[in-house]
């Protein structure tokens, strides 16, 4: 139950912490807005001799963000892989630590609590999670939708498999581990899978949902969820922390870059219907 009520005020915390971020940016387009209409050279450069770099800037924008954070999270993973074999360095330290101390403090309640996380962030939970996702976007036909799901999710999960056989790590020890794992360590495929699926969810739901309080809702039950399950693992004995860090960490990297690009290619598609209704309809 205490764990439980952690989850909940994690799950709050970020809640509320995304849903203060909304003002925020609504005051930064303002200000920004303010400063252009102030320069009326900018002014008249973005709205009349280049109303098309205007409208794509949005796209530019998007491409620029989700560049830095691949670029970020992929750097973070180069960092983790090249320290992987050094076995007196500091990463094989710190897992050793937290793998200690998570034995250390096993109880019945966390084991309860952590082995339901990792089954619902496991394969066939995730799975099962996916399907149900999947069949509602072919009845309502969202289709393009379906397509970027199964991208997501599909690709992640070969790239889980392609990287614990070029890694190939061992596990820890068996005798420690509170459920039998088989396979390479590292990434973890829980950390990963979970966050591949329930970051695409999350970007889907983002894209139904109208208020900016569920959004935000829908983002923080996400990170959340991927959270615990990757804490699951290493509770359990079956994964290092550096396992499920480089699980969430290539998770992201992939989901972000599917996400831009489908987000991109959204963007671009809704910009020439635009143009080619103003073409059949001339004001």
């Amino acid at each position: 139950m205490i764990l439980a009520a952690v989850f909940a005020g994690v799950f709050l915390i970020l809640w509320g912490l995304f849903y203060l971020t909304l003002p925020a940016l609504r005051h930064g387009g303002r200000v920004l807005a303010a400063l252009l209409a102030r320069n009326m050279r900018v002014h008249e450069f973005v709205t009349s001799t280049h109303e098309r770099f205007r409208d794509y800037v949005p796209i530019l924008i998007l491409v620029v963000a989700g560049a830095a954070l691949t670029a970020w999270c992929g750097d973070a993973f180069v960092d983790m892989a090249e320290r992987l074999h050094d076995q007196g360095g500091r990463l094989h330290f710190v897992d050793t630590y937290v793998h200690d101390a998570a034995v250390r403090q096993r109880t019945a309640g966390a084991t309860e609590f952590f082995v339901t996380m990792s089954n619902v962030g496991g394969p066939v939970g995730v799975g099962a999670t996916l399907a149900v996702a999947g069949i509602v976007l072919l009845v309502k036909r969202r289709y393009r939708w379906f397509i970027y799901l199964a991208v997501t999710a599909g690709g992640g999960a070969l790239m889980n498999l392609e990287l614990k056989h070029h890694f190939a790590r061992t596990r820890p020890d068996v005798a420690e581990m509170l459920r039998r794992a088989h396979g390479f360590s590292f990434p973890s495929g829980h950390a990963m899978g979970s966050t591949v699926a329930y970051g695409a969810l999350a970007y889907l739901a983002m894209r139904v949902l109208k208020p900016w309080r569920w959004k935000s809702a829908a983002l923080a039950f996400a990170i959340t969820f991927v959270a615990a399950v990757a804490a699951s693992r290493v509770y359990l004995g079956v994964h290092w922390i550096s396992d499920v860090g480089a699980g969430i960490t290539a998770g992201t990297v992939w989901v972000a870059f599917t996400t831009v690009a489908y987000e991109t290619l959204r963007r671009i598609r809704l910009l020439r219907e635009l143009r080619r209704r103003a073409d059949l309809h001339p004001a």
